[in-house]
This record gives structure tokens, C-alpha cells and sequence, in this order.
């Protein structure tokens, strides 16, 4: 946990706790969470989280997440407590970010918080992870078949999304910014430099695919917290650099909207559209909430219409970011999250944030070259909205501005669903979000072995959500929870 915590934090040095604390002080209220709240605090050497529903989730030791009460200030508290505020979020309820004290306990800390009578929560800042399936398909020159399927390599001709009679009706949303919040973009990459968001604030004129630390004037242009941030940030080190060292948010980008028509390595689903860099998840594929929730804002304020969420977690409850999603719902952007790896069922056990019910959220299972379910994908009838191909997928990758390969995972099924979005939405602007979301849900292909386990009962078919004018109203992709019921768990029947 050290290791990683180091890592996630930029290897920054932790201040030692004030002498002048006072330790009985801590004792008690160690006591009181202890007996009262319940809550227990993996030790210093937790293993990082596992993709296992019935793991403990993990936290970073050394923040929290505190949400005050409308009309109150946390300061004194903070100060009385040795914590320094990180960031906050007004368009999140006021959110905060804490940094501990070096030494302090998370639970002893929520506890004070939690009996102030100033907060509506206080939690532990939860650890996600990528979900990449790793895979063993050589490197090749193969063909796309999760676009347009012949049936090569064992497939089954037509067992796609159907992009070629989709891109007849629209190929392009260069006004559809997309945000992948991820472990980052290879932004000079040959198949993604041209579709990279290019952020105005900053000074220019940047060309597409600018390289930042070629043309970077040193200065914050736009006062949002980060210089030179360009394409996009990385929320672990607090800069404008989102540079991807771990290849999976590159992977994710070149499925979404790799140039297309460029005589290059492959298209996306989308051939052009601005891609936004939020960069979270760290070298080993892990990130933690707060990180998470810093790129969920910068996206919004920054005018992203679709957020790609291909990691999560189970076995936690996180309100600040059920708030974080829920405060992008309220600006009409969609959020595409990977169903998860495990051949979960998470209608029974949930992995967030696929799970929350909130009706921006599109939770994606993924398919293979047969139209089946791939083996280790998640499912769910009442938690996961459709399928898209998401086995053995070629696309862009990191080590070079000309690397590419195959990978598996609900990673990679998720971006197909927000590149048709994309589309959807730039041939039908004036649509809301949930007459978008309705368009794709609604006009998928029906496939046996999605029958009963997605709310759709189908793969994503470009084509027809592209062709589609109606219906704009259909059932949200997640259950609603009854009144009285805690926001982020899902009732079954």
C-alpha cells in the first residue's frame, strides 16, 4: 500500500503529523467508529484491489472525502484536525478532497467528521481499477471484425455493430467532445493526434495533436488550476499533462474515434470527434476516487457531452461519486461504464460505477466475434443496459505513435457504445441525453445469449440508432430505488 500510495499520490512526501495533536483525542474517537460506525481500515499492507465481487474494497490511507452540510464551513474543523483541503467541488454540493495528517487513522478521522454535525458524509477515498482483460492474441495485422464482421478467424459474418452502413448516415461528431477518463492518451499518437480536444483557454494556436512540452508557454491561460493542460489533465500529479503510461485509456480512445480515412492503423467508431484526456489511473492500472472525481468535474466545466468510465470496483458505496456522476447527469452528459470482467451478476453483486441508478449511465457487457456474451463478461437484467463487441479488439496502444494491439474487456466494449452516442447525438443535436441514450438502447440487435441478462436483450447496431427517429422515452437502464432507500444501492424485486 505504500508503494501504491506513492504512486497514485505523484510520489509526493506526506508532512508529518503536529506534535501538538491531541492523542487521547484520536484514541476516543478510534473507540466510537470502532463500536458505532462499524467501519474497519484495511492495514498498510493491503494488496491492492482484486476484481473478485467478494474482496474487501481498498482506500488510500492518507485522504477522505467529506461533503459538508449547505450552509456550513468545514475550516475550523480542518484546522483543529491538522487537515489541509486538496480541492473542492461547488458544483458537486461543496465536495472536499482531505489530506491526512502523516500517521493519522481513516477511520478515527470520518468518525470526528461524521459527529460534528457539519457534514452530510464523510468517507474513505475507494481505490478502482481498469477493467483490462489481459489476453494472449499476438501482434497482427487483423481485421476490425468488431466494426464489420466477414467472418474471418472463426467469426460469424454480421456479428458486429454494423459501422460501415452506419458511417453511410453519419461518420463524424467534431462537436461531441468525449471525455476518457482513464490512465490517460498517447495524444501524438498517428491515429489519434488529429481527433484530440484541443482546449481553448489555453494559448495558441495549438495544431491538432500539439505536442505539450514543445509549444507550452509555462502559464495557466485559463486559471483553471492547471498549466498547459491542452488535451486534457492527470489529476494523480496535477498538471496538464495526461500522457498515458499504461496504454489502456489509448486503447480506449482509438476504439471511440481513431481517424478514420487517414491510410493509418485503424478507424474508430467515430472517425471525427474531440477527444478529452482525464488522466487518473496510474502505471498499474489502479486510481483512487478522489483522483476520479477531479476528472468527472474538469469534464464538465471544460464541455464534455460523454464521459468513458472502463474501470470500477465492488464491495463499495461511494456518495461523492454517485454526486460526482449525478451532478454531470444534471448537465445533460452521458456516462458510459464498463459492466465489469468477472461473469458477475451485478444485479446481485454491484460493481460501481456501472451500478448507480442514475439514468445518465449506460452500463455495457461485452460481446464476441460469434455474438455471443464473451465468457468473462458481467451481466445483469436490471443493471446492465446492452452489449457491444468487447473480446479480442484491435485498437491503438501506447509504446509508440504507431503501436497498436489486441485486448479484451468491457474496457473496450464501453467506447463503442460512446462513439455511437457521439454520432447520435452530432446527427441529432437537439436530442437530450435520455433521447440519445433511448435511440441506441432501443435499437439494438437482439441476441439469444444476451436474452434476460441486459435490459436491452442486445448488441449495439450502429446502423439503427443512426437511422432511428423515435421512440425518445423508454424505461432508465437501472432500477430506480424506492423512497427511503440509500441512493447508491440497487433494489431488486
Amino acid at each position: 500500500m505504500k508503494t501504491s500510495l506513492a504512486l497514485a499520490s505523484g510520489g509526493s512526501a506526506l508532512r508529518p503529523s503536529r506534535t501538538w495533536r491531541n492523542r487521547s483525542f484520536q484514541a476516543l474517537l478510534t473507540s466510537v467508529v470502532l463500536l458505532a460506525c462499524g467501519l474497519s481500515v484495511l492495514p498498510s499492507s493491503a494488496q491492492p484491489l482484486t476484481l473478485d465481487p467478494s474482496a474487501p474494497a481498498t482506500f488510500r490511507p492518507d485522504r477522505i472525502l467529506v461533503k459538508p452540510l449547505p450552509g456550513k464551513s468545514l475550516r475550523k474543523l480542518n484546522t483543529l484536525l491538522g487537515v489541509t483541503m486538496l480541492k473542492s467541488f461547488s458544483d458537486i454540493g461543496g465536495l472536499e478532497i482531505l489530506r491526512l495528517p502523516y500517521g493519522d487513522d481513516v477511520a478515527t478521522m470520518l468518525a470526528a467528521y461524521r459527529k460534528s454535525g457539519l457534514v452530510k458524509y464523510a468517507e474513505p477515498d475507494y481505490i478502482v481499477k481498469a477493467l483490462l482483460e489481459p489476453n494472449d492474441f499476438r501482434y497482427q495485422d487483423g481485421s476490425l471484425w468488431n466494426l464489420h464482421n466477414t467472418g474471418i478467424y472463426g467469426g460469424v459474418a454480421g456479428a458486429d455493430i454494423h459501422a460501415p452502413q452506419g458511417w453511410d448516415l453519419q461518420h463524424t461528431a467534431s462537436t461531441v467532445v468525449v471525455a476518457v477518463i482513464d490512465t490517460g492518451v498517447r495524444y501524438t499518437h498517428e491515429d489519434l493526434a488529429a481527433n484530440m480536444w484541443v482546449n481553448p483557454g489555453e494559448s495558441g494556436p495549438w495544431l491538432p495533436g500539439t505536442i505539450i512540452d514543445k509549444g507550452s508557454n509555462g502559464l495557466d491561460d485559463d486559471g483553471d488550476g492547471y498549466i498547459d493542460d491542452v488535451h486534457g489533465i492527470n489529476a494523480i500529479l496535477g498538471t496538464g499533462d495526461p500522457s498515458d503510461d499504461y496504454g489502456h485509456g489509448t486503447h480506449v480512445s482509438g476504439i471511440i474515434g481513431g481517424v478514420g480515412n487517414n491510410t493509418v492503423g485503424i478507424t474508430g467508431v467515430a472517425w471525427q470527434l474531440p477527444i478529452m484526456a482525464c488522466k487518473f489511473i496510474d502505471a498499474q492500472g489502479q486510481g483512487s476516487i478522489s483522483d476520479a472525481i477531479t476528472c468527472i468535474s474538469y469534464a464538465r466545466k471544460k464541455g464534455a457531452k460523454i464521459i468513458n468510465a472502463s474501470w470500477g470496483g465492488y464491495n463499495f458505496t461511494s456518495t461523492a461519486l454517485y454526486d460526482a456522476i449525478d451532478s454531470v447527469r444534471k448537465a445533460g452528459i452521458i456516462f458510459v461504464a464498463a459492466a465489469g470482467n468477472d461473469n458477475n451478476n451485478n444485479d446481485a453483486n454491484p460493481l460501481y460505477p456501472a451500478c448507480y441508478s442514475l439514468d445518465n449511465i449506460i452500463a455495457v457487457a461485452a460481446t464476441d466475434r460469434t455474438d455471443h456474451r464473451a465468457f468473462f463478461s458481467n451481466y445483469g437484467a436490471k443493471t446492465v443496459a446492452l452489449g457491444a463487441p468487447g473480446a479480442s479488439v484491435f485498437s491503438c496502444w501506447n509504446g509508440s505513435d504507431s503501436d497498436y494491439r489486441y485486448d479484451d474487456g468491457t474496457s473496450m466494449a464501453a467506447p463503442h457504445v460512446v462513439g455511437a452516442c457521439a454520432l447520435v447525438w452530432a446527427r441529432s443535436p437537439s436530442l437530450s441525453y435520455r433521447q440519445v441514450i433511448t435511440r441506441v438502447l432501443s435499437s439494438v440487435d437482439p441476441l439469444p445469449d444476451l436474452a434476460g441478462r441486459c435490459v436491452s436483450g442486445g448488441r449495439l447496431n450502429l446502423q439503427n440508432a443512426l437511422a432511428s427517429t423515435g421512440p425518445v422515452s423508454t424505461p432508465g437502464t437501472s432500477p430506480v430505488p424506492p423512497a427511503g432507500a440509500h441512493p447508491l444501492i440497487v433494489t431488486l424485486p
